[in-house]
């Protein structure tokens, strides 16, 4: 245990402005579209509510400022009410709305006690109920009440059993405000509960905002110099191990941002010397972690027998006939679970399993109510848990509901996490997985089918691959040997470009190990330091580099110095591009730096492009592909690098040479208005068009965006060491042609260009990456 100063970070919040009182109607910005302040700033409000998901820090933050109005009461700390934003030292007083209304619920009816129901004199009653041996009653609660002196902080308005019961607080609440004018209050809730007549009228409304990276930061640090208080190079040998680890996954940073997971991930960190490499590991001890804080509370099932409830409910959420269910109704649920109470009239089943669900929402916070609805508080958990529930099968059992939806997309984070679960019960476990998706592949299987396979297999031994494990059935090798040559410029002879096509779309759903996060490292192709010829003479004929097709502001051709860099080998894809949506990349605006910020959410059409994983990302503007970079801690490529890398030393016209275009080398319409594949296609499908480094897709399938404006008459007065492009210009250099485009345009030479705000389902971009900096080793291989 630590003093809360030791660990507390300020919370942010967009506070809005009142409720209004008649119509119970939440403001608009209540959904986030107030300026983001520090959450003590929202005490200006003499009414406030503070709403926050499980695990926000609701309570948290009331413990602190109970703390810190004692230590000004006590004249302790004179600083400590600058923090709160408080002109006079408040008389605090700390309530478990789930406890007043059991102190209601128990004392109704008794002499001596507040009628009605939703008297405030309630408050006062059950103060002097818990203080009764210090000699304090009533009268001595409700004084302060009146002389203003008073802060009620009231914890958990979600606490109450039912919409009924929680309706009758906040009606008690809006009385003592009205009653005691002076007085002020501060409750929180869950969202969840928190709508309809259980909205606080006259009171503003803070919503706690996820934790950001430097708060994440901070909390890190605070806990390392907690753990060794006078051993600062073990404090910060041990922030530097810790933070390395929490940036392993990505799901890992989304769940860093909510301070209860926060505070889990350092426990288990601490406990266990590491966060857990193998992802089955890591959600097992997150879980029990969470599931033993119901071990002091009175009338719960053991965490274990908790777990084991909600892996059934989980398995029955992810196996429902009709599709994958991530939020079921709350009676649904309830039956899903209510055969475990074996011991009870089956006629109190279910009443039994609702009365857990709500009791789990509270103690572990593993599952959150939605409405009337139910979910698991993090997909992931929900993923985990029906992983754990299929690992309790038989093999018999076990591949029966596994096989038949191994390579639906919904199922593949239990599939992996399934492995690690069996792993974990003998490796023998893992084999007969193995086999059965084996067995069911059979022989003379598609291309198309072994690629699935070999995909999905892939992504389960990366998975395993802290464990050391190895597939035994050699039949794996032998899949994905035959699969990845569609990507070697030599074995791939002689398969038909839509059968290679259709096999690389297979094998991005299941998994592409070559962009899998581990394997991005050999994705980077190193550009040495040196010149070339840039640019395409289109008048003198006798020129170096002469093109008949080149356009004039392609021309003068110089030779151009660059300094060494690194050049992504594919364009972005829609998977790599995923973690930054999924990484809040959109909502965070230190990464907009260009510009953009806040004109999307996401990419065009994003629901469709997920269905491709593999795909060039397209259908992003010039400042999303900005915002992707800085993400990345790399950047776009100038317009000479990007043609450096497709022309090579000897000015190549087209990435492969100088070879003309046709369907086997490059995504392209071969005559204009007639569209060969029509879409964009796998990164690296076309071994054939990649440059002798192996650089692909440098013409065709997308257009790229470079990090230059654009100038047609740049090349005459350009820097010939390492430009940049001008300051200023008509918009923003695109380069590489697309897969509508026909071969001239397709030319390492050809320029174009377009405003930085557009987005087409034609344009996409790629990364360079000059050194190593802090950031870079953030988010890079």
């Amino acid at each position: 245990r630590f003093p809360i100063e030791d660990l507390y970070i300020t919370l942010r919040t967009t506070a809005a402005q009142q409720s209004d009182r008649k119509s119970k109607e939440l403001p608009d910005d209540i959904e986030g579209r107030a300026a983001s302040i520090e959450l003590e700033q929202a005490l200006k409000y003499p009414r406030l509510a503070v709403i926050g998901d499980p695990g926000s820090g609701k309570t948290t933050f009331l413990r602190r400022i109970c703390h810190l109005a004692c230590l000004s009461r006590l004249d302790e700390d004179a600083e400590a009410l600058k923090s709160l934003g408080l002109e006079n030292a408040p008389f605090p007083m700390l309530i478990r709305l789930s406890e007043l209304e059991g102190h209601r619920t128990a004392h109704t009816g008794q002499p001596d006690v507040p009628t009605p129901a939703a008297s405030p004199q309630w408050l006062a009653h059950f103060l002097a109920s818990q203080w009764a041996s210090e000699g304090l009653d009533a009268g001595f609660f409700e004084k302060r009440f009146r002389d203003g002196s008073a802060l009620l902080l009231l914890d958990g308005l979600d606490g109450a059993p039912d919409e009924r019961q929680r309706a009758s607080l906040v009606r008690l609440i809006e009385k003592a405000a009205d009653r005691w004018e002076d007085c002020r209050l501060v409750v929180t809730s869950r969202p969840a509960t928190y709508q309809g007549e259980s909205v606080l009228s006259g009171f503003a409304h803070a919503s706690i905002e996820a934790l950001g990276e430097d708060a994440i930061r901070t909390f890190l640090g605070h806990w390392c110099r907690a753990l060794f208080p006078d051993e600062h190079e073990r404090a910060a040998s041990h922030l530097d191990e810790l933070s390395e680890a929490l940036r392993g996954h990505i799901e890992i940073r989304r769940m860093a941002r909510n301070p209860v997971m926060l505070t889990a991930l350092a426990v288990v960190h601490w406990n266990e010397k590491r966060i857990p490499e193998q992802r089955a590991d890591l959600y097992e001890s997150i879980l029990i972690w969470l599931s033993r804080s119901r071990e002091q509370l009175p009338n719960r099932v053991s965490p274990e027998r908790s777990l084991g409830l909600l892996q059934s409910l989980a398995l029955a959420m992810h196996d429902y006939p009709e599709g994958r269910r991530v939020q079921a109704p709350r009676r649904w649920a309830a039956e899903m679970i209510a055969p475990a109470w074996r011991e009870s009239p089956e006629s109190e089943r279910i009443a039994a399993a609702e009365k857990f669900l709500d009791q789990e929402e509270k103690d572990s916070g593993i599952v959150v109510r939605r409405g009337s609805d139910v979910r698991f508080w993090h997909l992931t958990f929900q993923e985990y848990l029906a992983a754990r529930a299929l690992a309790g099968l038989t093999d018999e059992k076990q591949h029966e509901r596994v096989l038949k939806r191994l390579y639906e997309p919904e199922w593949r984070e239990a599939v992996l996490l399934l492995a690690g679960i069996l792993h974990g019960q003998g490796i023998d476990r893992v084999d007969s997985l193995f086999t059965a998706a084996l067995d069911e592949l059979g022989e003379g299987a598609s291309l198309r089918d072994q690629a699935r396979c070999a995909g999905l297999l892939g992504a389960v031994l990366r998975d395993l691959k802290p464990l050391q494990y190895q597939a035994a059935d050699s039949r794996y090798e032998a899949v994905l040997n035959q699969v990845l040559a569609i990507f070697d410029r030599e074995r791939s002879e002689g398969i038909p470009i839509r059968e290679a096509i259709e096999a690389a779309e297979a094998l991005g759903q299941a998994g592409d190990p070559r962009l899998e996060p581990g394997a991005l490292e050999r994705n980077w192709v190193e550009i040495p330091a040196g010149e070339f010829w840039m640019g395409a003479q289109d008048e003198d004929e006798s020129a170096r580099n002469y093109d008949p097709e080149a356009d004039e502001d392609e021309s003068p051709v110089r030779r151009v110095y660059l300094d060494a860099y690194r050049i992504g080998r594919y364009p972005v894809t829609v998977s790599e591009y995923a973690r930054f949506v999924q990484d809040r990349g959109y909502e965070r605006e230190e990464h907009w730096q260009a510009g953009g910020f806040g004109e999307f959410n996401q990419p065009a059409d994003w629901e469709d492009q997920l269905q491709h994983p593999n795909r060039p990302i397209v259908g992003v503007s010039w400042h999303e592909a900005s915002a992707y970079a800085d993400w990345a801690g790399a950047r776009l490529p100038s317009e000479a690098q990007w043609e450096r890398a497709a022309r090579g030393p000897e000015g190549r016209k087209y990435p492969w040479g100088d070879e003309a275009p046709h369907s086997e080398l490059l995504n392209y319409s071969p005559d204009f208005g007639e569209l060969n594949v029509g879409s964009p296609t796998p990164v690296g499908v076309y071994p054939r068009g990649c440059t002798p480094e192996g650089i692909a897709d440098l013409a065709g399938n997308v257009d790229e965006w470079c990090r230059d404006w654009f100038d047609d008459e740049y090349y005459a007065s350009s820097p010939i060491r390492n430009p940049t492009g001008p300051e200023s210009g008509e918009g923003r250099v695109l380069r590489g042609g697309a897969w509508y485009i026909y071969a001239r345009n397709c030319r390492a030479s050809y320029r174009i260009h377009d405003r930085p705000s557009t987005r087409l389902d034609y344009t996409g971009f790629r990364l360079v990456w000059i050194g190593r900096s802090a950031r870079t080793r953030k988010r890079m291989p």
